[in-house]
C-alpha cells in the first residue's frame, strides 16, 4: 500500500529544525529507506514557488502566493510503502517524535497505468 503523508505546521509557532532535530531526521530516513518504506521525500523550500489552480465552471483561477492568511504552512511530504494503516501510523508517529507538534495527514495513492 502507497500512502502519501503531507506535513503541515502551525504557521505562527514554526521553527525551524535544530541540528539534533536535522541529524536524527536523517537517521530516520535512511532507515525507512533501507526497509524499503521510503519512496521518495522532501521539504518546501522558504520562499519557493506557491501556486494555488482553483477550478470552477470549467474555468481556471491561478493565485500566487505566500498566502498569508494561512493558518498552517506545508513543511514537506513523503511518500511510503507500508504494509497497512497499522506501519503507516507507526513511522508517522515516528516522524512526529522527531519534529515535535505538527499535523500529517496520510491519504492511500493508487498506480497510475
Amino acid at each position: 500500500m502507497k500512502i502519501l503523508s503531507i506535513f503541515t505546521l502551525d504557521a505562527a509557532t514554526a521553527k525551524p529544525p535544530t541540528p539534533e532535530q536535522a541529524a536524527t531526521m536523517g537517521k530516520f530516513i535512511e532507515e525507512l529507506r533501507r526497509k524499503g518504506a521510503l519512496i521518495d521525500t522532501g521539504g518546501v523550500i522558504d520562499g519557493s514557488l506557491e501556486i494555488k489552480v482553483e477550478r470552477k465552471r470549467g474555468k481556471s483561477t491561478v493565485t500566487d502566493g505566500p498566502f498569508a492568511e494561512a493558518k498552517e504552512l506545508v513543511g514537506g511530504y513523503a511518500l511510503l510503502e507500508v504494509n497497512g494503516r497499522d506501519q503507516a501510523l507507526e513511522f508517522t508517529n515516528q516522524f512526529l517524535d522527531i519534529v515535535g507538534d505538527a499535523t500529517c495527514v496520510l491519504h492511500e495513492v493508487s498506480e497510475v497505468t
